[in-house]
């Protein structure tokens, strides 16, 4: 059955998300502390439509191009950091699956349910698969699965396949609906704390052929073979990032605009001080930064086929551009905190929690800063082998 899509514009998309920012902030410290996001925000951001930005149109979704989402990720991104985050897991999540997954599996997500939310979880050392009658079975955990109790399905991109006493070369990826397996919430963290990246354990998982897809490992370690799938995926939870950072030059200037006073300096107000207002300004224009080398990526990357092979140097380059937006991020938010000053990190002030959250999210394995940039180097001058073994 083909279902009819709403039609709705990207920049209408956008519109939304930024509709939905005054709850979203105010369920922030909800979220933060049920280390999951609040419930009232996940209604909400579904309402929207919003998770559908990647659902294929044939199943009712809006079927977004990699540019489009990063735009409307930024905007959620912008009032909470772990609502912007999750909002990129499923993006992320769902187009890894369309590139992974036979129709049928993709069929029994979707049809029907254009708005279900996936999250992506992987680990090889905790995880194995077997074959059985119809399928396989499934056990482990799979540790940092960002979303998991707010998700109706999970895409597991690989398991190792036992099969005898040999080192196992072959692996398994499929999907599963979240309600197959059972969470440990595990997640205590500084930053990013509302992102429920908790613990799924798969206990003796059915997975149905239909479902299923087994590859073997070889496949996606060539330096000229591999494709841009994960870069694509990070380029999403970056976005998050940016729209926090975005989000805390707001906050910064509400507090400038309010006239507050620096104490013990002749300036009534902080923004009368023209080292204030140049502080701010180069916050300002870290964050514009780190937005042009976010959007970099996705111009060179919108369109192209997230299993299309991308030659090492141009996918190197691309990922020294997220490690630019990430370090950019990083580098405004610490001004705009010099900047409000010590009231700055008050619980109960958002600066200090879109701080922390950047500071997690631009820690991500996927934006290893130092790795990509030895990586680009390796790349650029030709030195066989890649140091990353899948991007």
């Amino acid at each position: 059955m083909t279902a009819v899509t709403e039609t709705v514009s990207p920049a209408e998309l956008v519109a939304r998300a930024r509709e939905l920012a005054p709850l979203i902030r105010e369920h922030a410290v909800k979220t933060e502390q049920d280390r999951r996001l609040a419930e009232e925000v996940v209604v909400a951001l579904r309402d929207a439509g919003l998770f559908r930005l990647s659902t294929p149109a044939r199943f009712g979704g809006f079927d977004l191009g990699l540019n489009d989402l990063i735009s409307v990720i930024l905007e959620v991104g912008k009032a909470c950091g772990s609502a912007g985050w999750n909002l990129a897991i499923d993006t992320a999540s769902t187009r890894f699956a369309l590139d992974g997954m036979p129709e049928e599996a993709i069929s029994d997500i979707f049809e029907g349910h254009p708005d279900a939310y996936v999250i992506s979880t992987a680990h090889l050392t905790t995880t194995k698969a077997e074959r059985v009658e119809g399928g396989f079975r499934v056990s482990g955990t799979f540790p940092w699965s960002s979303g998991c109790e707010i998700a109706d399905w999970a895409y597991v991109p690989g398991v190792f396949l036992i099969e005898g006493e040999e080192q196992p070369s072959d692996l398994v990826g499929f999907v599963a609906p979240m309600s197959e397996f059972r969470i440990e919430r595990t997640w205590y963290s500084a930053g990013l704390a509302g992102s429920g990246t908790h613990t799924v354990v798969a206990e003796e998982l059915f997975v149905p052929e239909r479902r299923a897809v087994t590859f073997n490992l070889a496949d996606l370690t060539g330096e000229d073979t591999r494709d841009s799938m994960l870069t694509q995926g990070a380029a999403q939870s970056l976005a998050a990032a940016v729209g926090a950072a975005r989000g805390a030059l707001e906050v910064t200037r509400k507090v400038l605009d309010s006239k507050r006073p620096i104490t013990y300096v002749t300036y009534a107000a902080a923004a009368d001080a023209p080292s204030v207002q140049m502080w701010f300004a180069e916050a300002s224009h870290l964050v514009e930064t780190a937005e042009m080398h976010l959007r970099e990526v996705g111009k060179a990357l919108d369109g192209v086929g997230e299993t299309d092979p991308v030659p090492w140097v141009e996918r190197a380059r691309i990922r020294m551009h997220e490690r630019s937006a990430q370090e950019k991020s990083r580098a405004a938010v610490e001004k705009m905190l010099d900047v409000v000053g010590g009231s700055a990190f008050a619980l109960s002030n958002p600066l200090q929690r879109l701080w922390r959250d950047i500071a997690v999210m631009s820690r991500h394995n996927a934006l290893n800063a130092p790795i990509i940039l030895e990586d680009y180097s390796r790349a650029l001058l030709d030195l066989q082998p890649a140091v990353t073994l899948v991007y």
